[in-house]
C-alpha cells in the first residue's frame, strides 16, 4: 500500500515554507512537526528575493494544545470574571435572564407574603393618614406654637436657653476691629470671672464682670505728683 506523506518542517524553527526560495501549490497541505499546526496554501506560488513567501500565503490551522492555549491567553485578556464560566438558567448555580416581560422569572424571584398595615388591611389597599398614626392638618397647626411633641428633656433643654442682648447707649464709642477695641480699652480696666456649671441641661457658663478699683478714682483715691 502506498503511503502519503504530505509536505512537512524537518528543519528548525516553526511554520509554514517562508522565505525566498520554495514553491506551494494552491490547495497544498503543510505540516510543522515543530509547532505542531497545520498550514494550507491559498494559490500556486514560486518564493522569489521580490516576492518572498510569507504567512499571508496559508490558512493556518491550530493544533489542539495551541488552541488551547491561545484560547486561555485570550480569555486572560478579557479579564474575564467567574460569570462567564456560568450557564444560563434558573437552577442553582446558573444565571437567569430577563424575560419577554422584562422581568426574572417567577421561580428564582422569593415569596413574598402581603403587606399588613397598621389598621390590619392586607393586600393591595390605601393607607390614610389615620392609618398611620398622623393627624390632620389643621390639628397640627394649632399645636405649632405649642410644645406638646417634645420630650421633658427637649423641654427643659429649652427652658435653659435664653436670649441675651448687650446694648451701649448714644455716648458709647463703637469701634470696627478688634485691634481698634484693644487700643481704646484700659489695661486690666474690667476683671472677668466664668463659672462653668454642668448641673444646668443644657451646661450653663456665667460670667462675673467688674471694674478694677485700682484703674478708677474713688472718694479715698490719692492723687500723688511725686518726688525730685
Amino acid at each position: 500500500m502506498a503511503i502519503i506523506q504530505i509536505k512537512r518542517r524537518t528543519s528548525s524553527g516553526t511554520g509554514p515554507l517562508l522565505g525566498s526560495t520554495g514553491s506551494i501549490k494552491a490547495g497544498e497541505p503543510l505540516i510543522d512537526l515543530n509547532g505542531g499546526n497545520l498550514y494550507v496554501s491559498k494559490q500556486d506560488k514560486t518564493g522569489s528575493s521580490g516576492n518572498p513567501l510569507a504567512a499571508s500565503d496559508y490558512i493556518e490551522f491550530l493544533s489542539k494544545p495551541n488552541a488551547e492555549t491561545l484560547m486561555n491567553s485570550k480569555i486572560t485578556a478579557l479579564d474575564l470574571g467567574t460569570a462567564s464560566k456560568k450557564n444560563t438558567g434558573t437552577t442553582n448555580g446558573t444565571i437567569p435572564l430577563i424575560g419577554a416581560n422584562g422581568k426574572l422569572p417567577n421561580s428564582v424571584i422569593p415569596d413574598i407574603s402581603p403587606v399588613t398595615s397598621v389598621n390590619s388591611k392586607t393586600g393591595a389597599v390605601t393607607i390614610t393618614l389615620t392609618d398611620l398614626g398622623g393627624v390632620a392638618t389643621t390639628t397640627y397647626n394649632s399645636h405649632v406654637s405649642s410644645n406638646v411633641h417634645l420630650t421633658s428633656e427637649q423641654r427643659t433643654r429649652l427652658d435653659n436657653i435664653f436670649n441675651t442682648t448687650i446694648n451701649y447707649g448714644t455716648k458709647t464709642q463703637e469701634v470696627t476691629t478688634l485691634a481698634s477695641f484693644n487700643n481704646a480699652t484700659l489695661d486690666s480696666g474690667l476683671v472677668l470671672y466664668s463659672v462653668f456649671n454642668s448641673t444646668y441641661n443644657p451646661n450653663k457658663l456665667t460670667h462675673f464682670l467688674g471694674i478694677n478699683k485700682d484703674k478708677v478714682l474713688t472718694p479715698t483715691s490719692i492723687i500723688d505728683g511725686g518726688t525730685y
